[in-house]
């Protein structure tokens, strides 16, 4: 997870979200919340997924920028316990159609690469110079962040998706 500077990282948050986007072009819309019980996601709830942690990402970035975060990187959560926040996605998002889901999730990623585009190499790459790349004493870059929030989601439920074509059609 190692990018020399910030075209390798936008490159590769391109690819990953084309290849991840574009496994959903022979799902219908009628399928999108079916559930399989192996990997436990619908495709709806993975594109719901990797939607709203991009917002999320998007809106630490927005609140530091208007000074009005209060906290670091949501020190209040428990990490290996953030069903409820998925859930919050899974509802925020249950209403669009499926084109309006794939839009959505291209603006995202568009927002993302301006983010990153907009950043100094000091605030992309080096730990702890945003508030929100801080939790519970540790210091993160915005690269790996984005990355863990972006690009490893994408290749995650790529993989996912994949499986859910092959176990429900």
């Amino acid at each position: 997870m190692k990018y020399n500077n910030k075209s390798e990282l936008i490159e590769t948050i391109k690819n990953n979200a084309n290849l991840f986007i574009k496994e959903y072009s022979d799902i219908e819309e009628t399928s999108m919340n079916k559930i399989d019980e192996e990997i436990e996601y619908s495709p709806f709830q993975m594109l719901a997924f990797c939607i709203g942690w991009m917002d999320l990402v998007l809106s630490w970035e927005d609140e530091e920028q208007r000074g009005i975060q209060k906290t670091t990187l949501a020190t209040e959560w428990k990490w290996n316990d953030l069903d409820w926040l998925y859930q919050s996605f899974y509802n925020k998002y249950n209403s669009y159609s499926f084109n309006e889901l794939v839009n959505i999730f291209n603006q995202k990623v568009v927002n993302i690469i301006e983010l990153v585009n907009n950043l100094s190499d000091e605030d992309l790459f080096e730990d702890g110079k945003k508030n929100w790349a801080k939790t519970n004493g540790k210091k993160f870059s915005v690269c790996r962040l984005v990355h863990l929030n972006t690009i490893a989601n994408f290749k995650n439920f790529r993989s996912k998706i994949r499986k859910w074509k092959k176990d429900i059609k």
